[in-house]
């Protein structure tokens, strides 16, 4: 009687669970989270305050961003726009995130191996790009608000 070979899974006890898998899904189940809190809470019925805005009265370009946010995942593009001209950018991010980890995550488990080393560094590449370039209007308004802070 030939002995069954033992299949390999496609779970995190399948293979040695990468520190980049184990960052990987944490990052995605983070933004699943994010795109859920979105769906739930509608326009005015979020639970969290805009603290900045409620403690000094500044308007950061931030403002408006969770509203903003769950208009877009309502498809209300329009509308979200003019909640925050800036969410539909920044939840480009975010959705393109969530679909390059699911993506890495499911390579790496497809595969039975740890994703190589150039793997990691373009997506690192890609995602520091899109960071900046999706978030450039609140990390400019940051470093403004710091730097009035430090020579005033």
């Amino acid at each position: 009687m030939k002995p069954l070979k033992k299949r390999k899974s496609n779970s995190f006890t399948g293979i040695a669970a990468t520190p980049y898998l184990k960052v990987n899904s944490a990052f995605a189940l983070i933004l699943l989270l994010v795109f859920i809190y979105s769906l739930v809470f509608s326009q005015n019925k979020h639970p969290i305050p805009a603290a900045l805005t409620q403690l000094t009265g500044i308007v950061p370009p931030s403002k408006g961003l969770t509203a903003s946010f769950s208009q877009i995942v309502r498809f209300n593009i329009a509308n979200a726009y003019i909640l925050n001209p800036y969410g539909l950018r920044v939840f480009s991010f975010f959705l393109f995130q969530f679909i390059l980890r699911v993506g890495l995550i499911v390579a790496e488990l497809r595969f039975h191996k740890p994703l190589k080393t150039g793997v990691i560094v373009i997506d690192i590449m890609i995602s520091l790009y899109l960071f900046i370039y999706c978030l450039y209007p609140l990390i400019e308004y940051t470093f403004k608000l710091f730097s009035l802070q430090l020579f005033h």
